[in-house]
């Protein structure tokens, strides 16, 4: 799974990341170790009137690029939602830890085998089983293609599907238990990989009518890059192309692999 492969950009040395590393699927160039991105509300001319109250990300990668944490803290430092993230020898998710003002929310156990994902397991703050899944398939990056969701009774809840380019993702579909498509994810990607418009659609059941299909579509527009090529700025566009967000971005490289 962890199969290398050759990275350049124009401000950088040939460098060897693995295939399945968090930097090529999240379209990164150079060795990154943080990204902190920060989101701020404008007026339908693009002007920004000041930070949206939810939320600004952080995000934390380990020397060899895979995704280790998060952390989410709202405008006014009340709420922070943390995320910690663990990987095998080679570069396989085994785990996942969520914590809401420094308590545990869920956690996942991954189990693989042979470098194939064999299952998984969610659990609730009191520790207890509340999903496990199977069918785990992924493609030649290591990235999940499908799964089943299921309760603790060994009842089917759900299943999902996912597309990729390679190591970028294309769309996913998601199928409550009798297989009926209840939602779906899908992005266009621009010639430097980057997204530049997403569409979902979730399907919602009304009483005693016909079920309705509420789509939302979003447009991006990328504003700033630093000299490593990843981008600083981006602006984002309701399905009209009137700015609704801009996304500003801070990103620390790990100093050893800095030019």
């Amino acid at each position: 799974m962890a199969v290398p492969v050759a990275v350049i950009s124009c401000h950088e040395s040939k460098q060897t990341v693995a295939k399945n590393s968090d930097w090529l699927s999240d379209n990164l160039s150079g060795k990154v170790q943080q990204l902190t991105d920060s989101t701020f509300k404008t007026d339908s001319t693009g002007k920004v009137t000041g930070l949206d109250s939810c939320c600004v990300v952080t995000s934390n990668y380990d020397m060899r690029g895979y995704y280790t944490t998060y952390v989410s803290v709202n405008k006014a430092g009340t709420d922070k939602e943390e995320g910690i993230y663990t990987h095998d020898s080679g570069g396989l998710y085994t785990g996942q830890k969520l914590l809401k003002n420094g308590r545990i929310m869920s956690t996942q156990t991954v189990e693989n085998k042979n470098g194939v994902y064999s299952g998984a397991q969610d659990f609730d703050s009191t520790n207890k089983m509340v999903a496990y899944y199977t069918d785990i398939t992924t493609n030649d990056y290591a990235r999940v293609t499908g799964f089943k969701q299921f309760k603790p009774d060994s009842t089917l809840k759900s299943t999902m599907k996912f597309h990729y380019d390679d190591q970028f993702f294309k769309d996913q579909s998601f199928m409550d238990s009798s297989g009926k498509e209840i939602s779906t994810y899908a992005v266009t990607l621009d010639d430097k990989n980057n997204v530049v418009e997403s569409t979902s659609k979730e399907i919602k059941k009304v009483a005693a009518k016909k079920d309705s299909t509420v789509t939302t579509v979003t447009r991006y527009r990328y504003d700033a890059y630093d000299s490593t090529g990843n981008w600083t700025q981006r602006t984002e566009m309701n399905e009209k192309g009137k700015p609704v967000n801009i996304v500003k971005r801070t990103i620390i490289y790990y100093i050893d692999y800095i030019d």
